[in-house]
């Protein structure tokens, strides 16, 4: 998956066969909602609308998961997590799902997740804009 952006084509070349097919399905969800600007940072994908709204971390980018394919939420602290997937494990803020196969993700789960992200990240950009 060859782009003009050495860091992305570094990024895809680290993964394995399972890895990318995770990656591919978690970007075509991310991708469905047309807001957000896609940028390496750190080694890993990353999501951003007014902040940095979530990522993808596979085990393959060091110092990355033990296994599997991370899909973070970097206010995940705020998430309504109704479904109670994320892995919080010590972070106070960033909390996790790690998809081990495609099939593990639930796209509809996800998108919803994503929603109650994004409206996260436009309340909180607009109480600093407010201040």
């Amino acid at each position: 998956m060859l782009t003009s952006d050495p860091k992305v084509d570094t990024f895809y070349s680290s993964l394995t066969e399972n890895e990318l097919l995770i990656v591919r399905k978690l970007k075509k969800i991310i991708d469905s909602f047309l807001l957000f600007d896609e940028r390496i940072s750190y080694s890993v994908l990353y999501y951003f609308l007014n902040s940095r709204v979530c990522f993808i971390w596979p085990a393959s980018i060091k110092p990355g998961p033990k296994a599997g394919v991370q899909f973070g939420f970097c206010n995940g602290y705020l998430i309504n997590d109704k479904y109670d997937i994320s892995e919080k494990e010590n972070r106070k803020q960033v909390y996790c799902i790690t998809y081990h196969s495609p099939k593990q993700i639930n796209e509809s789960i996800l998108k919803e997740y994503l929603s109650n992200a994004i409206a996260i990240d436009e309340n909180l950009y607009s109480k600093k804009k407010t201040k």
